[in-house]
């Protein structure tokens, strides 16, 4: 019985029940605690490791832009002072310059003079070299007219194939053509008859920087279609370059991370007219060659230096 003026005391289960809640809720405080110290936690770092991935990033992209001027600068050395330099082929063709244990830089060199020129070069010079390039012939005076029709400013079709806004229309396309010069080679993906397979053949002997027009169909055909060397008229013969504008692509490679540059030297004394970041996918086997001992030379000096 309750005496009169004394609070009743809680019975064993209320306090065992009030015990337990307790220690429920002190749990679960350290949950939420825990949790948003794990999270926290990992935040951070997701944040250290981003920022080691861009610094990372940067580190290889001042490389690439690094050996991307030395290039164009040994290149001027052997126009303006007919040094030998390095050598390094011309033709567009990889090479892998190992720079330290694990690091790689990838890089091309391409003579934008033994090329052709999407806007200097005549149709009946850039049909014979679609053939020998292995382009199918019906798409060949096709892909002739449409890419004079893209450059010239009239609009009138060439014939065999030509395509002026109205041809663009009735082919469910957009756009139309330029009616002035390419400005990329990128551009002929926009012609009504071109197909990726066709840009995939022709991109590599494309050009808009071979102002004389002229190329070296030899060695274009020996490059992408060797089979057809037997088929080229026997008046064909090598066609010098002026070795003025140059197509320099570098990318560097460290622990699965790719930074890189792709620039165009006029060495004409314009320097770079086009300098693009790029981390090249296509670029990831080479041939070594001399030079990149004298290139890793340079990587290291600039390396410690910064």
């Amino acid at each position: 019985m309750t005496r009169p003026g004394v609070p009743d005391r809680p019975a064993a289960g209320d306090r065992d029940g009030e015990a337990g809640f307790v220690l429920l809720s002190v749990l679960a405080i350290f949950i939420v605690v825990g949790t948003i110290l794990a999270a926290v936690t990992l935040q951070v770092r997701s944040a250290t490791v981003l920022a080691k991935a861009r610094a990372d990033a940067v580190r290889l992209q001042g490389a690439g832009d690094g050996i991307a001027r030395l290039l164009a600068y040994d290149l001027g050395l052997q126009r303006t002072a007919r040094r030998a330099g390095f050598g390094l082929p011309e033709d567009g063709s990889v090479t892998a310059c190992p720079l330290a244990p694990g690091r790689t830089a990838y890089l091309t060199l391409q003579d934008q003079g033994t090329l052709i020129d999407l806007n200097a070069t005549p149709r009946p010079a850039m049909e014979e070299a679609f053939r020998l390039l292995g382009i199918p012939n019906r798409d060949v005076l096709a892909l002739g007219a449409e890419i004079v029709d893209y450059r010239d400013p009239d609009d009138v079709p060439e014939p065999n194939g030509g395509a002026e806004l109205p041809q663009y229309r009735a082919r469910g396309l957009p756009w139309g053509p330029r009616n002035a010069p390419f400005a990329s080679i990128d551009e002929v993906d926009r012609l009504p008859s071109m197909t990726a397979g066709t840009a995939a053949r022709l991109r590599p002997v494309l050009t808009v920087h071979n102002e004389g027009g002229r190329f070296d169909l030899a060695a274009l055909v020996r490059r992408v279609n060797p089979a057809a060397i037997r088929s080229l008229p026997g008046s064909v013969g090598p066609v010098p370059s002026p070795r003025q504008v140059f197509r320099i692509s570098v990318v560097v490679e460290e622990n699965r991370t790719r930074a890189g540059r792709t620039g165009i030297v006029d060495l004409g004394g314009a320097g770079f007219i086009v300098w693009q970041q790029t981390v090249a996918a296509d670029l990831v086997s080479g041939v070594p060659h001399p030079a990149c001992l004298a290139i890793a030379a340079a990587f290291s000096v600039g390396d410690r230096a910064s």
